[in-house]
């Protein structure tokens, strides 16, 4: 069974003062049903408007649906290609507040994103497994984030057939001196786990990697054939994919920007850094030093003061 539901923020929930069209308060939700038992799947995409890599993969996916290529034989599979519509139209990382953080239902929601939350958070209330597909700045691999290293979230991270993990981002998130509000660290998969989801955030390489669907179209297609939802046609899967050797990182810390300042290098994502390296220099002096060997993860030199700038992690197996 295939359901589209189109949820209209409009009609429902006017903005003043802001130039708002039908485009930009449209979220589009596709659900599928098997005849079959089995678990329900949820993936996402753009949560961030100028990541647009998990939009393409999923629009790939319902069209495979459409086809025939794909059949959903059991459980539901559940799809938001384009999450934050408005940003998305403004290839913007978000409007009014990162969508990807203070992730719950608002009583009384004051910015766009707000409203956002009172629809994709009743989604995640009723998924069993959720991947939320992203991409990031900073050049470097697709990996994935992995919120806990319990079984089932490890046997499902593998069977996505990507080789790299990160995890630690929300206790990195809290411990860190930088976040007073401690809800900033509650993302889609955060949210998602607290409902008792297994729930993962990939992502799927540097901004406009020219790879970067494929990776995300064959996660969900290992998604779907792992839970037995879907029988999917072999003749879809990508064999040419990089795969590089399986790397895991615990992340162990967090700095925001804070004042005008850059890297001191090119920093790449999963970067090996020694004790003691300047990893960068606000313009005041001020140096932030790699307090022991390990790597940095997510650099974003182009953070605005105030955002999240770069973290901090160290090697560990998983295994």
């Amino acid at each position: 069974m295939y359901q589209k539901l189109i949820i209209q923020l409009l009609h429902e929930y006017p903005f003043p003062n802001t130039t708002t069209t039908m485009e930009d308060t449209q979220l589009d939700i596709h659900s599928f049903e098997g005849a079959a038992q089995g678990p329900s799947f949820t993936a996402l995409g753009a949560v961030h408007g100028n990541e647009k890599c998990g939009t393409e993969a999923l629009m790939r996916i319902l069209k495979h649906i459409e086809d025939g290529d794909i059949e959903i034989i059991a459980g539901k599979f559940t799809t938001i290609p384009i999450c934050n519509p408005r940003a998305y139209k403004q290839d913007v990382r978000f409007v009014e507040r990162n969508l990807n953080r203070f992730m719950s239902p608002k009583e009384n929601p004051e910015h766009y994103e707000d409203h956002l939350d009172n629809v994709i958070c009743p989604v995640l209330d009723q998924t069993d497994f959720l991947l939320d597909l992203h991409s990031y700045t900073s050049q470097g691999e697709p990996f994935v984030f992995l919120g806990c290293l319990k079984q089932e979230d490890l046997k499902f991270s593998k069977a996505l057939g990507v080789p790299r993990f990160i995890y630690g981002w929300a206790d990195a998130m809290k411990k860190s001196d930088d976040v007073t509000d401690k809800h900033q660290a509650m993302g889609t998969t955060e949210y998602a786990r607290e409902q008792g989801s297994v729930a993962l955030t990939m992502e799927c390489g540097t901004h406009g990697y020219e790879r970067a669907v494929d990776f995300a179209f064959e996660a969900v297609l290992n998604a779907l054939e792992y839970l037995k939802i879907a029988k999917v046609n072999p003749d879809l899967h990508i064999t040419d994919l990089p795969n590089k050797n399986r790397f895991n990182i615990k992340m162990s810390g967090m700095h925001l920007k804070k004042k005008d300042g850059d890297f001191t290098d090119n920093w790449t994502n999963m970067h090996p850094v020694e004790a003691g390296t300047v990893i960068a220099r606000y313009d005041d002096g001020e140096e932030l030093i790699m307090p022991k060997d390990g790597y940095i993860v997510l650099p974003n030199r182009k953070a605005p003061i105030g955002h999240e700038w770069f973290f901090l992690g160290v090697e560990d197996p998983l295994e």
